[in-house]
C-alpha cells in the first residue's frame, strides 16, 4: 500500500460523510479533474484504502434485525487462527482487537434470535477461545460516519 496524501485524506473523508456524491461535485470539493479523480478512486479501491460502498439501512428494515455484542477472551495472543475462523461467519460483520480484560469485540447481526446463539455457541467452542460473553443490542441510539 501506499501511503496517502492530502488529496486522498480529502477524498475518503467526503466519501465517509457522503458515498453518493456525485464524481463532479467530489472532483470540484478536492480541486482534482473528474479523469484524475476516478483514476485516485481505483487506486485507492485497489489499495484497499475503499473497501467497498454501501447503504447504511435503519434497524427497523434491516434483513438481519437482530443484534449482539459478542466479548471474547482468547486462551492466548495473537491468535490469528480463531480471526481467520471468525471471518467466515457471515453474521459478524465486524472483529476488533483490544485492550483490556477481553481481548476480541465482535459485532453480530442475525435475521433470528435462535441464528444469534448459533452464531454465539460457534466462537465459543473454538479452539482458542476461553470464553464469550453475550450482549443483546436493545437499540441503535445514533450512528456517527466519520470523516
Amino acid at each position: 500500500m501506499t501511503s496517502l496524501d492530502e488529496t486522498d485524506r480529502q477524498i475518503l473523508a467526503t466519501l465517509a460523510r457522503s458515498g453518493r456524491e456525485p464524481l463532479k461535485q467530489l472532483a470540484r470539493a478536492v480541486g482534482l479533474s473528474r479523469s484524475t479523480l476516478t483514476a485516485r478512486l481505483r487506486r485507492l479501491e485497489r489499495e484497499g484504502f475503499i473497501q467497498g460502498y454501501c447503504a447504511i439501512l435503519s434497524d427497523s428494515v434491516s434483513p438481519r434485525p437482530n443484534q449482539a455484542v459478542l466479548l471474547v477472551k482468547l486462551e492466548r495472543t495473537p491468535a490469528y487462527g480463531v480471526v481467520d475462523a471468525i471471518r467466515q461467519i457471515d453474521e459478524v460483520i465486524q472483529c476488533r482487537s483490544v485492550a483490556g480484560d477481553i481481548d476480541l469485540v465482535l459485532d453480530v447481526a442475525a435475521d433470528a434470535v435462535e441464528t444469534l446463539n448459533r452464531v454465539r455457541d460457534r466462537v465459543s467452542t473454538m479452539s482458542g477461545v476461553a470464553d464469550v460473553r453475550t450482549h443483546m443490542v436493545l437499540a441503535t441510539n445514533f450512528r456517527t460516519v466519520f470523516s
